[in-house]
């Protein structure tokens, strides 16, 4: 590799850091339940979430063997310009139709940067011989990603004050900033020429990568856990809604308060995200991610049978789980994945996750009364059933670890 290669590939890997700041900046993120039920009924949000997650069905592994055959530069490029255009259907939109586009898009935007982001930073690393430093730089990234989470949100509550709508008018705006950011980097150079097959025949080669055990384990624990870290996700707004309403200045205080709740919560995560590989390195991958479970199986019980502000507290944890996980299953599964199958690896990954995600949607909907707003009676409802998914889940996985753990005596798969 020329030493200009290696000059471009040294900006790639200290510009993603910064990169990072913007690609989990969801200015939406405290209002999208609140905007989305100001206009539609709750079986209308939550299939509109279904549309997002069959979204993700259709363009994952797409957008996954589109980075891996077409380069990492031009899918996060491609990205980027998708979600501007989604956030501004958003912001205009007023139907049902408009905002099912519009998620379906969104999906779209989010599919080809999963993956694809963590394939060009490790990519980048790897060009100019850092690879070795890449888990302690994905904790970083995921530090940088929560904290530029929680300055958005708490733009997207206060905006929200205004118009909840104006959340995705900011989201709209610093989309286009990322656009003219991506085009500014360049490409990792391939150090071989690669041969690649059509996706059917790329996924079917990554679903191999599933007889080792650690990869399998992965996997299913990630399925596992996408379902689980999103249902704090898709219902602390109506909670915290329900929780307030008690109070006279409740309802219109509810995008500010939801608007600090997740910058606190991401401040939180934050820390995390950066302590996650050296709790990996104290108490092992194995335990890193159960203790992830288990958390987030508490905040979905607590939920569902208590409604209190005081829980608003426990609630700043729920997205501890997910800092804690991203970087060490990043960095357990890049190295173990050709390069040609990574960002498709990772996609189904994600896919796998998602796609089981909207299976759960699916079901809440049928639980929850049809035509009716967000109420804490319907809300319950849906995270009472979340809870007993949730237990029986992570029961199911502390089983398996204490089995492996009188296996090899170490808690540990192997690799």
């Amino acid at each position: 590799m020329t030493e200009s290669a290696q000059q471009r590939c040294s900006w790639n890997a200290r510009w993603y850091l910064r990169y990072a700041f913007l690609s989990d900046a969801y200015f939406w993120l405290p209002v999208f339940f609140l905007y989305f039920s100001e206009i539609l009924t709750l079986d209308q949000v939550l299939l509109l979430e279904m549309v997002y997650y069959v979204g993700v069905y259709v363009m994952e592994v797409p957008s996954g063997w589109f980075s891996d055959r077409f380069g990492r530069r031009i899918t996060m490029l491609l990205a980027a310009v998708i979600l501007a255009v989604a956030y501004g259907m958003i912001f205009a939109g007023s139907s049902f139709l408009v905002f099912a586009i519009a998620q379906f898009l969104k999906a779209a935007g989010i599919s080809f940067k999963s993956g694809t982001e963590t394939a060009f930073h490790f990519d980048s690393l790897k060009a100019i011989g850092l690879e070795d430093e890449f888990g302690k730089r994905e904790a970083v990234v995921a530090r940088n990603r929560f904290l530029g989470g929680a300055a958005a949100a708490l733009i997207g509550g206060l905006v929200a004050m205004w118009s909840l709508q104006m959340a995705y008018l900011v989201a709209c705006v610093f989309a286009i900033l990322m656009v003219l950011l991506v085009y500014r980097f360049f490409e990792p150079p391939i150090e071989e020429e690669e041969k690649h097959a059509n996706p059917i025949s790329e996924v079917i080669s990554c679903l191999g990568y599933l007889k080792q055990p650690m990869l399998m384990f992965i996997m299913l624990f990630f399925i596992l856990m996408t379902i689980l870290n999103h249902v704090p996700y898709e219902f602390f707004q109506p909670y915290i809604s329900c929780s307030l309403e008690s109070f006279h200045w409740g309802e219109g205080a509810t995008p500010l308060v939801s608007g600090i709740h997740v910058t606190l919560a991401l401040l939180v995560a934050s820390a995390f995200g950066a302590w996650s590989i050296g709790i990996r390195n104290r108490i092992g991958i194995w335990w890193t991610l159960l203790s992830a479970a288990i958390l987030q199986t508490l905040i979905i019980t607590v939920m569902a049978w208590v409604l209190a502000p005081i829980i608003l507290v426990l609630l700043l944890a729920r997205s501890v789980p997910r800092a804690l996980m991203a970087p060490v299953i990043n960095a357990a599964v890049t190295g173990r994945v050709q390069r040609k199958h990574r960002a498709t690896y990772l996609s189904m990954q994600s896919l796998a996750g998602r796609l089981s995600f909207a299976g759960m949607l699916l079901l809440l909907t049928s639980v929850v009364p049809a035509n009716e707003h967000a109420t804490w009676a319907s809300l319950s409802t849906a995270l009472r059933l979340s809870s007993w998914i949730a237990i029986g889940g992570t029961t199911m996985f502390i089983l398996v670890a204490l089995v492996r753990s009188r296996r090899d005596g170490t808690g540990e798969l192997a690799a």
